[in-house]
């Protein structure tokens, strides 16, 4: 395994091919698929689907630099949850934000996403990504703390789905590449806690994104 994702990140460093090509890892027959210098789980790997319908306008995805991005509202769905899993998703997200305050980590990295968008992350970001699976899988006491964020465009509710989106995305990539689920912790913060001012396109672009913190 740990050779595998050697090779796979030299792979992708050295061609950064434009032509789609699949890879299988771990064994599981699932795939992540490579377009463009960007990657993206197939739909059959993300087990931790809400099964909420997409919005029409989610697969329309627009960039920050784009002057229409105020009028690509997504539709809003009904998303309905336990409170259990609200409480979970609360603690989870507590700790997250207390780890960043007392910078009691080991690594802080972010990856960043188009407007409505949750799936695709580039060649870099999905370098880091296999840089914090490495680190996982060769020592099984650190966790991962993934941490998803939107900026203010919409519907509140709609922006916690979409935050909790891209969250499970990236813990899909790790699980993919043979990070073990109890070593990841992964939260939904919506619109809390922006980086930037939701004033400017540049500050919501920076807003769009997943944070992951490695701790022990």
């Amino acid at each position: 395994m740990k050779t595998l994702l050697i090779i796979s990140s030299v792979i992708l460093i050295s061609f950064q091919t434009t032509r789609i090509f699949t890879e299988y890892l771990s064994g599981s027959g699932n795939e992540i698929t490579f377009i463009n210098n960007t990657h993206r789980l197939s739909p059959a790997t993300t087990a931790y689907d809400l099964k909420a319908a997409e919005s029409n306008n989610l697969n329309n995805i627009i960039t920050a630099d784009n002057t229409t991005e105020e009028n690509a509202q997504p539709e809003v769905k009904t998303i309905t949850r336990s409170t259990a899993s609200l409480t979970k998703n609360q603690k989870n997200s507590a700790f997250h934000h207390a780890i960043i305050e007392s910078g009691n980590y080991i690594m802080l990295s972010s990856l960043h996403f188009n407007f409505n968008q949750f799936e695709d992350v580039n060649t870099e970001e999905f370098n880091i990504i296999m840089d914090f699976a490495n680190l996982l899988i060769f020592n099984d006491t650190l966790k991962v703390s993934v941490a998803g964020f939107t900026d203010n465009t919409g519907d509140p509710a709609y922006n916690e789905y979409l935050s909790y989106r891209r969250a499970q995305n990236v813990k899909d990539y790790f699980l993919e590449l043979g990070v073990n689920d109890k070593q990841i912790i992964v939260s939904a913060n919506g619109i809390d806690n922006p980086i930037a001012s939701n004033a400017t396109r540049e500050g919501r672009a920076a807003n769009r994104r997943v944070e992951m913190l490695l701790i022990k």
